[in-house]
């Protein structure tokens, strides 16, 4: 018995089951139990439900209007899952997400045994699995699970087209020969490519900047010559120009300002929305990567620990990878933590082999503490958790106490065991305690706690009383400051008229045929203390995501 766990822990195909194995359990199990919500999985399923209802397969729209935020790659992903699922639901939406992530979690281990071995590609995956950021946008109907896989196809068929035609002092792994893949640097630019029509220009900043900077900094100008730069971008262009070609021609100038200029060139330069300081990013990544950004530091200085002659070009790629979009993102006005989720991987395998060189005891020139003091805080703020999460929902949502007592468990008795290996030695069981209650946690917060929010959350339930009450020719409005596309996607009424002005407002509601409007309680309070204010009937009051949302009738 002993002998197989070996084998599965040792053998590539055996890693592969695994990684597999908790992918399938975290991403795809339950995966529609809670419904689709803010701020960007409604608007996606529209989007794509408008592209399939209208058969605009190029030029896509959101409640009527043209759409040019996004590139059309991911919602074609959303029809297809949609076609294979039989419809679309909070499942089917989710899906490509769930895949792409997936698959991600799949190249990070190939990379890994690419670079070091199938062991530190093994953990690797593990730790990128199971930090809360990847995990999350991996369940959830979001862009960037997707972009994350094809800048990471980019980024590996660059390194293995790099390692394979240079010179190296130390052999390449068993099956590579020098200058034997020549052709894999265009699956670089394909990559890029698909990334493009994934989620705009940043599909090909980020893997053309990490590449170029790295061969720069090497000073390998023979590599940069090499990269067949002119044949691969026009690669790159054909297949973008593909789609946005005939998008341009039927969108016109419209279409280019929005796309080029609005979404790209001022979302970056100028911050359209979330706006935040140039180092949002050093207090925001570290809580998206929990629970392994404990240990970067250690990965990060046990890679640079033998001065710059020392430092290995595998790991000096992956630090590359990590440092040129954490800054390039910093960069931008607008800033979201997902926007960082391609360097995920590169810090993944950073970590990951300093998990695999600690395992295997080969770690000799560092001191322990930088394994155990990372452990004791993390160890520390489990504790803390555990102790910490009931008494706030006794305190706040006291009759939801039981649902929090296993999160509580789970966090204060893995604090114990993790506090207890650690004094025992136990390396190995260590790391997998850390991935269990990751798993666990996640799991079971998805698959229990999300649904019970659900009906908070959720514009699904309004939305039922809007479609049980209007009848055909009636209009439905928005009036304020809140997000239309869940009311597209649950009423599936389109289009919704969108008020902004109070002067519009009030002649909706005189119209002398029946009109339902959705507006905020505290416009509704406003209203209702004017003098003069027509007549209006309160139909249901609900708390949506945060807003206290009410629809009214003038009849």
């Amino acid at each position: 018995m002993k002998e197989r766990l070996s084998n599965l822990w040792n053998h590539p195909s055996g890693q592969v089951g695994l990684l597999l194995a908790i992918c399938l359990a975290l991403y795809f199990v339950n995966l529609g139990q809670w419904d689709l919500w803010n701020p960007d999985e409604p608007r996606y399923a529209q989007v794509a439900r408008e592209m399939v209802n209208g058969g605009d397969w190029i030029l896509m729209h959101f409640n009527g209007k043209m759409y040019a935020d996004k590139p059309p790659l991911f919602f074609w992903l959303i029809a297809f899952s949609s076609a294979l699922w039989g419809g679309l639901t909070s499942f089917s939406v989710r899906f490509p997400s769930a895949v792409f992530g997936t698959l991600t979690v799949l190249l990070t281990f190939l990379i890994g045994k690419h670079l070091y071995s199938s062991r530190t590609g093994f953990l690797a995956g593990f730790i990128l699995v199971t930090n809360l950021e990847f995990a999350y946008l991996s369940t959830r109907a979001n862009i960037d699970a997707t972009l994350t896989f094809f800048t990471t196809a980019s980024l590996f068929c660059f390194i293995r087209w790099h390692r394979s035609n240079t010179p190296h002092p130390s052999p390449l792994p068993q099956g590579e020969r020098e200058g034997k893949r020549p052709f894999i640097i265009y699956g670089f630019y394909i990559g890029m490519a698909l990334a493009t029509l994934a989620k705009g220009p940043v599909g090909f900043i980020l893997p053309l900047l990490v590449s170029l900077v790295y061969l720069i900094v090497l000073k390998d100008w023979n590599g940069i010559k090499r990269m067949k730069l002119i044949q691969g971008m026009i690669l790159f262009i054909i297949i973008v120009l593909a789609w946005y070609l005939p998008a341009l021609l039927r969108g016109g100038k419209e279409y280019f300002n929005e796309t080029i200029m609005l979404h790209t060139v001022d979302r970056f330069a100028k911050g359209s929305s979330h706006i935040r300081p140039f180092y949002y990013y050093l207090y925001n990544f570290p809580a998206d990567f929990l629970p392994w950004i404990f240990f970067l530091p250690a990965a990060i200085a046990y890679g640079f620990s033998g001065g710059r002659a020392g430092i290995k070009r595998e790991f000096f790629f992956l630090f590359v990878w990590f440092a040129v979009i954490f800054i390039f993102f910093s960069f931008s006005k607008g800033k979201r933590g997902l926007y960082l989720l391609p360097l995920f991987p590169a810090v993944s395998l950073m970590v990951g082999k300093w998990w695999d060189e600690f395992l295997s005891a080969s770690i000799k020139i560092f001191h322990h503490w930088w394994f155990s003091i990372p452990l004791l805080i993390f160890s520390g703020l489990l504790l803390g958790l555990g102790v910490g999460i009931p008494w706030v929902v006794s305190t706040r949502f006291p009759s939801y106490l039981p649902y929090s007592l296993p999160i509580a468990f789970l966090f204060v008795g893995g604090s114990i065991v993790l506090f207890i290996l650690q004094r025992l030695r136990y390396r190995a069981a260590v790391f997998f305690l850390i991935v269990g209650i990751m798993a666990g946690g996640f799991f079971y917060t998805l698959r229990i706690v999300f649904p019970l929010i659900n009906p908070y959350k959720s514009a699904r339930f309004i939305s039922q009383e809007i479609t049980t009450r209007i009848q055909p020719g009636e209009r439905l409005a928005i009036y304020g400051d809140f997000v239309i596309a869940p009311y597209n996607y649950y009423t599936e009424i389109v289009p919704i008229l969108e008020i902004e002005k109070r002067e519009e407002f009030i002649r909706f509601l005189q119209s002398e045929k029946r009109v339902f409007c959705l507006l905020k309680f505290r416009d509704f309070s406003q209203n209702q203390a004017m003098e003069g204010r027509p007549k209006i009937e309160l139909i249901t009051r609900r708390n949506v995501g945060g807003d206290d949302m009410v629809l009214i009738s003038n009849r």
